[in-house]
């Protein structure tokens, strides 16, 4: 069994398909206020074609856009880990940009998380989501 080598996973790292990569640039950093890891090509003399967003310590929660044409694109989805206090802060935030799709305003779900989510220009999903029952960071 392959049981001690799949436990040195340590990240995971979503792909996302965007159909203008400075477009998801300019909105994850400027509007959501995540990081730039880095954009190819780097010489910024030809169309981007890829980026890596993040947030977190560590890029925790790090993202890569590849560029798609708008006949091939196909939107994703993924979810976000809070701390305590931050997740109803960063909604606040969020709410307060215009530019942000709420699709799905802060509650508590039966399954035992309290969530949001959003959408981006293109259609790809993030609910931003903490447990309502220990696990998370910023806890006394």
């Amino acid at each position: 069994m392959a049981t001690g080598i799949t436990k040195s996973a340590w990240k995971v790292i979503p792909m996302f398909q965007s159909t203008s990569i400075s477009r998801t640039v300019q909105f994850y950093t400027e509007i959501l206020g995540f990081e730039l890891g880095s954009v190819k090509p780097e010489d910024g003399a030809s169309e981007l074609t890829f980026c890596s967003i993040f947030i977190g310590k560590k890029a925790d929660a790090n993202f890569y856009f590849s560029k798609a044409s708008t006949e091939e694109f196909k939107s994703s989805e993924a979810m976000i880990a809070l701390g305590t206090q931050e997740l109803d802060e960063y909604y606040r935030y969020v709410k307060s940009r215009e530019e942000v799709a709420i699709t799905e305003d802060i509650e508590d779900t039966p399954w035992g998380f309290r969530q949001f989510s959003i959408k981006d220009h293109d259609g790809n999903q993030l609910t931003f989501f903490k447990f309502l029952e220990g696990g998370n960071p910023g806890d006394e």
